[in-house]
């Protein structure tokens, strides 16, 4: 389990993934107003170009200062990982957490 956003640091690619398939782009836009920007650069590198257009222009839309929504945003990413792992899509290996491939087959 995770407890800060930063930790999403230590998540391969494809457990990026699957979080950022779960969390809406409003909460994305918000989420990368506040977080690290080595996240925001992981995360927009996985979405196509059409998602990453819709989410700078929710970034701001949403660019409004408000600290309690930011941070509901950043803690939903928290809670989507620790949802994920639990279901065991997304594996803990040692610091680093990965993607598990065969969750995807099952998931479609």
């Amino acid at each position: 389990m995770i407890e800060k956003v930063n930790q999403l640091l230590f998540f391969d690619n494809l457990a990026l993934y699957y979080v950022l398939r779960e969390i809406p782009p409003v909460v994305l836009a918000r989420a990368f107003l506040t977080v690290d920007s080595r996240l925001s650069g992981s995360l927009l590198g996985l979405m196509d170009p059409e998602q990453r257009t819709m989410v700078h222009a929710l970034m701001i839309k949403e660019n409004d200062e408000d600290t309690e929504k930011n941070d509901q945003s950043a803690h939903a990413l928290i809670d989507m990982a620790n949802e994920l792992i639990k279901k065991g899509i997304i594996r803990k290996e040692g610091p680093h957490f990965r993607g598990v491939q065969a969750a995807e087959e099952s998931q479609g």
